[in-house]
């Protein structure tokens, strides 16, 4: 009986990696999504209305999901010290701090030199290029996701059965 709860939480760790690997891709997924559904309400709300920058970082911080809405915050917050950074660097540095690929963050940066600095169709124009590759990244993550998230949950599941009949 011992023997078996040994082999039953011996494959539990395997298994459990393999899930977890799983779950990290359809994360990286839902990450870009949401920062391209972020950039979808800007670019909209720079259309429509020509919000100023600070109300349009806070509506956004409210209007989108996480990692979106803590980069959107933010910036809002770092909009108040201005004085000691310029939105430029704050954005660069809030961008690095993103749970996203370089290819993500590289996609995200120039948006920094733009926002609050050009006119409307400028500001939507670079915002509309960020939101095109960030959607590209998205469609190669869902293909990743369904990819390779099917065998990272096998090979946990084989190497979890391997350990348990080499065990016992």
């Amino acid at each position: 009986m011992i023997r078996m709860l040994g082999a039953v939480c011996l494959a539990a760790g395997p298994v459990w990696l393999g899930m977890s690997a799983a779950a990290e891709l359809a994360h990286r997924e839902r990450a870009l999504g949401a920062l391209c559904a972020g950039l979808e309400l800007m670019e909209r709300e720079l259309a429509l209305r020509l919000t100023p920058l600070p109300q349009l970082m806070e509506e956004l911080a409210h209007r989108t999901e996480e990692p979106a809405r803590r980069l959107f915050s933010a910036c809002r917050r770092a909009l108040d010290g201005l004085e000691r950074e310029t939105f430029a660097h704050a954005w660069r540095r809030l961008t690095d701090q993103l749970p996203v690929s370089p290819e993500a963050k590289r996609a995200l940066y120039p948006l920094g030199e733009v926002l609050g600095r050009y006119d409307g169709r400028g500001q939507q124009a670079a915002i509309a290029g960020a939101r095109r590759e960030l959607e590209g990244l998205r469609a190669r993550a869902g293909e990743e996701r369904r990819r390779l998230g099917k065998v990272y949950g096998a090979l946990g599941v084989t190497a979890g059965a391997f350990l348990v009949i080499l065990l016992l």
